[in-house]
Protein backbone atom coordinates (compact mmCIF):
# COMPACT_ATOMS: atom_id res chain seq x y z
CA UNK A 1 0.00 0.00 0.00
CA UNK A 2 2.35 2.61 1.20
CA UNK A 3 4.51 1.35 -1.96
CA UNK A 4 1.48 2.16 -4.42
CA UNK A 5 1.34 5.34 -2.78
CA UNK A 6 4.86 6.49 -3.05
CA UNK A 7 5.01 5.71 -6.74
CA UNK A 8 2.12 7.53 -7.39
CA UNK A 9 3.10 10.93 -5.43
CA UNK A 10 6.33 10.42 -7.65
CA UNK A 11 5.16 10.10 -11.13
CA UNK A 12 2.24 12.95 -9.60
CA UNK A 13 4.93 14.96 -8.59
CA UNK A 14 7.29 13.91 -12.05
CA UNK A 15 4.00 15.83 -14.42
CA UNK A 16 4.02 18.39 -12.24
CA UNK A 17 7.70 19.64 -12.98
CA UNK A 18 7.40 18.91 -16.59
CA UNK A 19 4.54 21.20 -16.75
CA UNK A 20 6.34 24.06 -14.65
CA UNK A 21 3.45 24.43 -11.70
CA UNK A 22 2.96 27.16 -9.81
CA UNK A 23 5.19 29.29 -12.39
CA UNK A 24 2.75 31.89 -13.06
CA UNK A 25 3.09 33.77 -9.83
CA UNK A 26 6.89 35.08 -8.88
CA UNK A 27 8.47 37.03 -5.93
CA UNK A 28 7.45 40.56 -5.79
CA UNK A 29 10.26 42.98 -5.49
CA UNK A 30 8.84 45.60 -3.40
CA UNK A 31 9.01 43.40 -0.26
CA UNK A 32 11.76 41.93 0.77
CA UNK A 33 11.95 38.73 -0.95
CA UNK A 34 13.04 35.45 0.43
CA UNK A 35 16.54 33.94 1.99
CA UNK A 36 17.80 30.82 1.34
CA UNK A 37 19.09 29.59 5.09
CA UNK A 38 20.29 26.43 6.71
CA UNK A 39 18.29 24.79 9.70
CA UNK A 40 20.76 22.67 12.46
CA UNK A 41 19.51 19.58 14.05
CA UNK A 42 19.02 16.08 13.17
CA UNK A 43 18.48 17.10 9.55
CA UNK A 44 19.59 19.96 7.21
CA UNK A 45 17.55 21.76 5.21
CA UNK A 46 17.09 24.92 2.36
CA UNK A 47 14.05 27.14 3.69
CA UNK A 48 12.54 30.52 2.55
CA UNK A 49 11.38 32.97 4.87
CA UNK A 50 9.32 35.91 3.18
CA UNK A 51 9.23 39.15 5.29
CA UNK A 52 6.43 41.87 5.06
CA UNK A 53 7.43 45.37 4.72
CA UNK A 54 5.92 46.00 7.97
CA UNK A 55 7.83 42.79 9.94
CA UNK A 56 6.76 43.55 13.53
CA UNK A 57 3.95 41.42 15.34
CA UNK A 58 2.59 39.75 12.09
CA UNK A 59 1.33 36.28 11.13
CA UNK A 60 3.22 33.91 10.08
CA UNK A 61 1.89 31.22 7.25
CA UNK A 62 4.14 27.85 7.34
CA UNK A 63 4.15 26.42 3.68
CA UNK A 64 4.34 22.55 3.45
CA UNK A 65 5.04 22.02 -0.14
CA UNK A 66 3.89 18.38 -1.87
CA UNK A 67 6.12 15.48 -2.08
CA UNK A 68 9.15 16.02 -4.89
CA UNK A 69 8.81 19.92 -4.86
CA UNK A 70 11.77 20.90 -3.10
CA UNK A 71 13.78 21.70 -5.87
CA UNK A 72 12.09 25.15 -6.84
CA UNK A 73 9.52 26.19 -3.25
CA UNK A 74 9.64 29.60 -4.39
CA UNK A 75 7.46 28.66 -7.54
CA UNK A 76 5.22 26.37 -5.71
CA UNK A 77 1.03 27.62 -6.13
CA UNK A 78 0.79 28.51 -2.04
CA UNK A 79 4.18 30.42 -1.56
CA UNK A 80 4.21 31.84 -4.53
CA UNK A 81 0.62 33.22 -3.98
CA UNK A 82 0.78 34.61 -0.35
CA UNK A 83 4.00 36.14 -1.31
CA UNK A 84 3.18 38.33 -4.39
CA UNK A 85 1.87 42.15 -3.89
CA UNK A 86 -1.67 41.19 -4.55
CA UNK A 87 -1.71 38.90 -1.31
CA UNK A 88 0.42 40.90 0.55
CA UNK A 89 -1.67 44.10 -0.14
CA UNK A 90 -4.52 42.02 1.74
CA UNK A 91 -3.06 40.53 4.30
CA UNK A 92 1.03 41.22 4.74
CA UNK A 93 2.97 38.08 6.40
CA UNK A 94 5.51 36.38 7.08
CA UNK A 95 5.94 32.95 4.98
CA UNK A 96 7.81 30.18 5.62
CA UNK A 97 8.38 27.11 3.51
CA UNK A 98 10.99 24.55 4.07
CA UNK A 99 12.07 22.56 1.21
CA UNK A 100 11.91 19.24 2.29
CA UNK A 101 13.93 16.38 0.53
CA UNK A 102 11.83 12.92 -0.21
CA UNK A 103 13.88 10.86 2.30
CA UNK A 104 12.52 13.49 5.05
CA UNK A 105 9.38 13.18 3.81
CA UNK A 106 9.66 9.32 3.90
CA UNK A 107 10.85 8.37 7.23
CA UNK A 108 8.80 9.68 10.53
CA UNK A 109 11.21 10.38 12.38
CA UNK A 110 13.25 12.56 9.93
CA UNK A 111 9.53 14.61 9.64
CA UNK A 112 9.63 14.86 13.41
CA UNK A 113 13.09 16.12 13.09
CA UNK A 114 12.03 19.18 10.44
CA UNK A 115 8.97 20.19 12.62
CA UNK A 116 10.76 20.46 15.57
CA UNK A 117 13.12 22.78 13.48
CA UNK A 118 10.49 24.55 11.82
CA UNK A 119 8.68 25.30 15.02
CA UNK A 120 12.30 26.57 16.39
CA UNK A 121 12.39 28.92 13.63
CA UNK A 122 9.00 30.38 13.87
CA UNK A 123 9.78 30.56 17.56
CA UNK A 124 12.73 32.67 17.10
CA UNK A 125 10.80 34.92 15.09
CA UNK A 126 7.94 35.27 17.94
CA UNK A 127 11.23 36.48 20.42
CA UNK A 128 11.83 39.05 18.43
CA UNK A 129 8.61 40.23 18.16
CA UNK A 130 8.38 39.69 14.31
CA UNK A 131 5.38 37.50 14.58
CA UNK A 132 2.54 37.17 16.59
CA UNK A 133 2.42 33.95 18.53
CA UNK A 134 -1.89 34.22 18.52
CA UNK A 135 -1.75 34.13 15.03
CA UNK A 136 0.27 30.85 13.59
CA UNK A 137 -0.93 29.06 10.91
CA UNK A 138 0.27 25.66 8.78
CA UNK A 139 -1.18 24.84 5.24
CA UNK A 140 0.03 22.25 2.71
CA UNK A 141 -1.01 20.49 -0.21
CA UNK A 142 -0.41 16.47 -0.32
CA UNK A 143 2.68 15.50 1.39
CA UNK A 144 2.43 18.74 2.49
CA UNK A 145 -1.27 18.10 3.87
CA UNK A 146 0.35 14.79 6.04
CA UNK A 147 3.16 17.22 7.58
CA UNK A 148 0.43 20.26 8.13
CA UNK A 149 -1.70 17.55 10.35
CA UNK A 150 1.48 15.98 12.19
CA UNK A 151 2.91 19.45 12.81
CA UNK A 152 -0.81 20.36 14.41
CA UNK A 153 -0.55 16.83 16.40
CA UNK A 154 2.91 17.37 17.52
CA UNK A 155 2.15 21.12 18.14
CA UNK A 156 -1.41 21.30 19.40
CA UNK A 157 -1.37 24.43 21.28
CA UNK A 158 0.98 26.43 18.78
CA UNK A 159 -1.23 26.87 15.74
CA UNK A 160 -3.94 28.73 15.28
CA UNK A 161 -5.43 27.65 11.95
CA UNK A 162 -4.68 24.92 9.20
CA UNK A 163 -5.43 24.09 5.40
CA UNK A 164 -4.33 20.90 4.64
CA UNK A 165 -4.92 20.02 1.42
CA UNK A 166 -5.92 15.98 -0.17
CA UNK A 167 -3.25 15.37 2.91
CA UNK A 168 -1.74 11.77 2.35
CA UNK A 169 -2.55 10.95 5.36
CA UNK A 170 -2.71 7.11 4.09
CA UNK A 171 1.38 7.05 4.56
CA UNK A 172 1.41 7.59 8.16
CA UNK A 173 -0.97 5.15 10.28
CA UNK A 174 0.06 7.73 13.50
CA UNK A 175 -1.20 10.92 11.66
CA UNK A 176 -5.41 9.38 12.03
CA UNK A 177 -4.98 7.62 15.55
CA UNK A 178 -3.67 10.80 16.87
CA UNK A 179 -6.24 12.89 15.10
CA UNK A 180 -8.11 13.82 18.74
CA UNK A 181 -5.00 15.55 19.51
CA UNK A 182 -6.04 18.49 17.22
CA UNK A 183 -9.87 18.55 17.76
CA UNK A 184 -9.51 21.97 18.97
CA UNK A 185 -7.99 23.59 16.08
CA UNK A 186 -10.10 25.16 13.52
CA UNK A 187 -8.86 23.46 10.53
CA UNK A 188 -10.81 23.66 6.39
CA UNK A 189 -9.86 20.50 4.57
CA UNK A 190 -9.75 20.76 0.68
CA UNK A 191 -9.84 17.77 -1.28
CA UNK A 192 -10.80 17.35 -5.13
CA UNK A 193 -14.04 14.80 -5.23
CA UNK A 194 -12.06 12.37 -8.08
CA UNK A 195 -8.42 13.12 -7.00
CA UNK A 196 -6.85 10.11 -8.01
CA UNK A 197 -3.47 10.58 -6.17
CA UNK A 198 -5.10 10.39 -2.62
CA UNK A 199 -8.68 9.85 -2.00
CA UNK A 200 -11.18 11.84 -0.81
CA UNK A 201 -12.00 9.90 1.46
CA UNK A 202 -8.63 9.74 3.30
CA UNK A 203 -10.02 13.76 4.12
CA UNK A 204 -13.63 12.49 4.81
CA UNK A 205 -12.50 9.97 7.05
CA UNK A 206 -10.40 12.74 8.78
CA UNK A 207 -13.24 15.08 9.20
CA UNK A 208 -15.45 12.67 10.36
CA UNK A 209 -13.13 11.56 13.25
CA UNK A 210 -12.53 14.93 13.90
CA UNK A 211 -16.11 15.72 15.13
CA UNK A 212 -16.60 12.33 16.67
CA UNK A 213 -13.96 13.62 19.11
CA UNK A 214 -15.78 16.86 19.36
CA UNK A 215 -14.49 19.00 17.04
CA UNK A 216 -16.54 22.22 16.45
CA UNK A 217 -14.60 24.37 13.80
CA UNK A 218 -13.64 21.60 11.13
CA UNK A 219 -15.02 21.55 7.62
CA UNK A 220 -14.20 19.99 4.19
CA UNK A 221 -14.68 21.36 1.06
CA UNK A 222 -14.66 19.27 -2.74
CA UNK A 223 -14.03 20.31 -5.67
CA UNK A 224 -15.45 19.09 -9.22
CA UNK A 225 -13.33 18.34 -12.00
CA UNK A 226 -13.96 21.59 -13.40
CA UNK A 227 -13.59 23.78 -10.02
CA UNK A 228 -9.97 21.95 -10.91
CA UNK A 229 -9.57 22.40 -14.25
CA UNK A 230 -10.72 25.92 -14.80
CA UNK A 231 -8.08 26.80 -11.33
CA UNK A 232 -5.08 25.67 -13.52
CA UNK A 233 -4.80 21.64 -12.12
CA UNK A 234 -4.34 18.95 -14.14
CA UNK A 235 -6.37 16.13 -15.01
CA UNK A 236 -5.68 13.50 -12.11
CA UNK A 237 -6.89 16.54 -9.44
CA UNK A 238 -3.89 16.31 -6.92
CA UNK A 239 -3.38 19.97 -7.13
CA UNK A 240 -6.04 21.41 -5.04
CA UNK A 241 -3.69 24.51 -3.88
CA UNK A 242 -4.68 25.40 -7.32
CA UNK A 243 -8.77 26.32 -6.63
CA UNK A 244 -7.81 26.76 -2.79
CA UNK A 245 -5.11 29.55 -3.76
CA UNK A 246 -7.47 31.33 -6.34
CA UNK A 247 -10.36 30.97 -3.75
CA UNK A 248 -10.04 34.07 -1.76
CA UNK A 249 -12.57 32.72 0.93
CA UNK A 250 -10.10 30.04 2.08
CA UNK A 251 -7.72 33.03 3.60
CA UNK A 252 -9.91 34.49 4.14
CA UNK A 253 -11.20 32.15 6.92
CA UNK A 254 -7.30 31.11 7.81
CA UNK A 255 -6.31 35.27 8.41
CA UNK A 256 -9.36 35.63 10.56
CA UNK A 257 -8.59 32.46 13.18
CA UNK A 258 -6.45 33.86 16.14
CA UNK A 259 -5.61 31.79 19.17
CA UNK A 260 -6.45 34.89 20.99
CA UNK A 261 -10.23 34.40 20.23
Amino acid sequence: MEKRLILRLLVAAMVLMLTGCGAAYGKNTIFSGSETLRADGDISFDYHLFTPENGQNMPIVIVFHGFGEGENIDDTKIYSTLTGADAQSVRPCYVLEPSVENNVYLVQSNRESLYKAVKEITEGLITNKQVDPDRVYVIGNSFGGLATVEFLEYYPEFVAAAIPMCPALTYSKDSTTKLSLIKDIPIWFAHATNDNVIPVDVSRSAVFTLKNAGAKDVTLTEFTDQEMLSAGALVGYHQSDFVVMTDDSFLGWLFSQSRSN
